[in-house]
């Protein structure tokens, strides 16, 4: 405790001003660390970052960064990475170093050590260029104690949004730094706007003043505290402490910008002319003409990178009639094409940004999106169907997974940013048809039918489409016997995923030797009615509360519903069966429900489950978890009924 103490006097002393810190400080600051002042963390860092932008915003960003490595799983990672898109930046690494704690410093020549490669982290998102390159180098003998010192300057040669500026700097990270010093210089005639986002108290230095024809700005934070990070934990935009700076007043400015981007792409050709009116003959409907033009793109031009762009690579797409030509380009090529030949059957449509997978914040205009879409307007000219046509499988216009996003329509007149509206959850939902029949001995035969929505049907559609006959097979038998352990799958049928007609379902038929107990002339039967695991993405969907504990705010993926009917018939008639009570929740959008009736020899049982709500506060996470855990209170129970007669 006094070590801490002593730390955090030390760091005030040095930075309460908020100055860059010089190389001995930072590694004097550094030496008096260790693991035990950092037991979440592996590493920990210092940071200097200098920008130096013109009128245009163009110039350079200098970035002094030291890691002092704590752990042996730090050790281990030895590398040093650096990441630039060439179409927009150049890179210069001036420094790489090793200074042991005997201060010997072992410095590598930049240029024998690093080897460029493509950038993998981009395959992961949609808009990307294929200029995106990463600097990688493995460092030889790091120990733990060691301090890895780098020193690059990324020249920025053109900005993604012309003469615009977007800029970043973290109050909490998810790594920890002793201290992050960030000072960006710009001419006093380009305004800066600056947002402190969801500032939660925590202190940091700030400062801004006249340099002759400039104005500086400084940042400077010391010991951020380190965000641990959560699965399904809300969106660092949402919830972590950080300051964004843009030169952008407006969503509207950047959403002309990129309207003014796609405009020159979009001259349609006869050929297109004639495919659309090929395509839409016969329709009798306006969903029709769109339904029949989205399945086209979406299944008949290919995802796949082409030419590179000339003027906002990652941004502009290339001409709709070369899309249509190659039948192949990406999602912005994807998108253009779909507004193209939608505006050819004389419907409006616009292609939009969107930042698929989390959500940017309404107050801040940054060009932040890594995701080009469409959208289409009905005849009041308000957007009516949002589409994605880079996904070949789902049978929606928009997946399910897309819901809760931001998007920015490219307008002539220009637009606000929007909110990807969230299904509810009948739309999101899965329901099972069980139908058993029970003979003397025990045995039960029967049938369970499957049917998917939503979320559920584009997954499955997907998947289905990554595996073999045997696989599906395999799959199919693993989730009948969710139902009970002794299921077998006696055959199977499933819709073609390839048919966006249909929502997607399964048929199954289904053997459960020994599937009731007889004791005492009493029957058995596993309450099975309530297994809501039987929906196929039960575990995904509760995955958020995995979890004993959360630190922060968290979502789920989506609104969802189960809806099982389980009928069951008996050899003889139905005598007063026992059937257990299961007590309904509705709590902060979960809900259930159960209904049961009897007739003859027949017993039947509709169960409901819901979630409506996606977002919540970390204060609501064990009050949800307790609910939840009160359904599986019931796993073990059975309903009871008279043998007949018979017995043990």
């Amino acid at each position: 405790m006094k070590k801490v103490l002593l730390l955090g006097l030390m760091l005030f002393s040095f930075f309460i001003y908020g100055e860059y810190v010089p190389k001995q400080t930072a590694i004097k600051m550094l030496e008096k660390v260790s693991d035990r002042d950092f037991p979440k963390s592996d590493s920990v860092y210092i940071q200097n970052e200098t920008t130096t932008l013109n009128g245009k915003c163009l110039g350079a960003t200098i970035t002094e960064n030291y890691r002092k490595i704590l752990t042996e799983k730090a050790r281990k990672n030895n590398s040093v990475q650096f990441r630039i898109n060439t179409d927009y930046q150049e890179i210069e690494v001036q420094t790489i170093e090793i200074i042991k704690p005997d201060r010997t410093v072992i410095p590598f020549d930049p240029a024998v050590l690093l080897k460029e490669k493509d950038d993998t982290s981009m395959g992961g998102l949609n808009i990307y260029s294929n200029l995106s390159k990463v600097k990688v180098g493995e460092l030889p003998d790091v120990q733990v104690g060691d301090i890895i010192f780098t020193r690059h300057k990324i020249i920025i040669k053109k900005t993604p949004m012309e003469k615009h500026f977007f800029g970043f700097f973290g109050i909490e990270d998810l790594v920890p730094y002793l201290n992050k010093y960030k000072k960006l210089i710009l001419p006093g005639t380009r305004h800066l706007y600056i947002y402190d986002l969801n500032n939660n108290g925590l202190s940091y230095q700030f400062s801004k003043e006249n340099n002759g024809d400039d104005m500086i700005y400084q940042w400077n934070v010391n010991n951020i505290p380190i965000i641990v990070h959560e699965p399904h934990m809300e969106s660092y935009h949402l919830m972590a402490h950080h300051m964004v700076m843009t030169t952008i007043k407006s969503w509207e400015e950047i959403s002309r910008w990129y309207y003014h981007i796609t405009k020159p792409h979009m001259k349609v050709t006869r050929a297109m002319k004639k495919k659309a009116r090929e395509l839409t003959k016969g329709a009798k409907t306006r969903k029709e003409k769109l339904t029949r033009i989205f399945y086209w793109i979406a299944n008949k031009v290919r995802y796949l990178g082409v030419d590179r762009e000339k003027y906002r690579p990652g941004f502009e797409p290339h001409d709709v009639s070369y899309t249509f030509d190659t039948r192949g380009g990406v999602c912005r090529d994807k998108a253009a094409l779909l507004a193209a030949m939608f505006r050819i059957a004389g419907i409006k449509s616009d292609v939009i940004l969107i930042s698929a997978g989390y959500r940017l914040n309404f107050k801040v205009p940054v060009l932040w999106f890594n995701h080009a879409i469409t959208v289409s307007y009905d005849p009041n000219g308000q957007p009516e169907y949002i589409y994605d046509p880079t996904n070949e499988n789902t049978k929606d216009f928009l997946p399910k997974y897309m819901e809760d996003n931001t998007y920015l329509i490219a307008s002539k007149k220009g637009d606000t940013l929007r909110l990807t509206p969230v299904s509810p959850p009948e739309k999101n939902n899965s329901t099972l048809n069980i139908q058993i029949k029970l003979d003397d001995t025990g045995q039960a035969s029967g049938m369970i039918d499957f049917l998917f929505s939503g979320f559920a049907d584009t997954v499955l559609r997907n998947h289905f489409a990554s595996l073999t006959p045997h696989e599906i097979k395999n799959m199919v038998s693993s989730i009948v016997k969710i139902l009970h352990p002794n299921t077998e799958l006696v055959d199977f049928e499933y819709a073609d995923y390839s048919d966006k007609t249909k929502n997607m379902s399964i048929t199954t038929r289904i053997d459960i030797p020994d599937y009731t107990s007889l004791l005492n002339e009493k029957i058995f039967i596993p309450f099975d009615a309530i297994n809501f695991k039987m929906h196929l993405l039960y575990n995904y969907i509760m995955a958020p509360f995995n979890l004993s504990v959360r630190r922060y705010d968290f979502k789920m993926d989506g609104a969802f519903s189960l809806d099982i009917d389980y009928e069951i018939d008996f050899p003889s008639l139905l005598e007063s069966p026992s059937i257990p009570e299961m007590k309904a929740i509705d709590f902060m959008g979960f809900k259930t429900s159960i209904k049961s009736q009897t007739e003859g020899k027949n017993l039947r049982i509709i169960t409901h489950f819901e979630t409506s709500q996606i977002h919540f506060k970390k204060e609501q996470f064990l009050a949800i978890k307790e609910k939840i855990a009160e359904l599986f209170k019931n796993d073990d129970l059975y309903i009871i009924t008279d043998s007949g007669g018979k017995n043990d």
